[in-house]
């Protein structure tokens, strides 16, 4: 059961992309403008449950102790993701390191949040994945402006 959800996560939507980028050109032209904002909407969704049944857990004085760890992780993920692309035997160009450091990045915390659900048993275990879903999207998307 547990792997037939983390196939529906993972392995499915990037085989379907791979399928369509590489079989059907025209679908993937046309779904390519609104994925972007397909993937904000399924991410809000993703989030908001954890974030709304504990909302009292989130808002409380203990759970200041949690925006000090989430904002050094991201602070510090996103460029060890550029800079590991940066590695001579890595050696990739400028916009592939960027891009794989706001794609990763971007992804981690949804990823972490959708399995803590399925194998911890509960959203408050996701509570933590739900924060740091909103310091990684502020942070990505000021990377990617800048």
């Amino acid at each position: 059961m547990k792997s037939k959800s983390i196939l529906q996560v993972v392995v499915v939507p990037v085989a379907l992309g791979l399928v369509l980028n590489t079989y059907a050109k025209s679908v993937g032209t046309i779904l390519r403008p609104v994925m972007p904002f397909a993937a904000m909407i399924c991410t809000s969704l993703c989030i908001d449950s954890p974030l709304a049944l504990n909302r009292s857990q989130i808002l409380s004085k203990d759970s200041l102790q949690l925006v000090l760890p989430i904002l050094a992780f991201h602070t510090v993920a996103f460029p060890i993701r550029y800079w590991i692309l940066k590695i001579p035997s890595f050696r990739q160009r400028e916009e592939v390191c960027r891009t794989v450091s706001l794609y990763s990045g971007m992804q981690s915390s949804t990823m972490a949040g959708l399995l803590a659900i399925q194998f911890l048993g509960g959203s408050s275990q996701a509570v933590l994945a739900a924060c740091s879903v909103i310091a990684m999207a502020i942070m990505g998307l000021s990377l990617t402006s800048f």
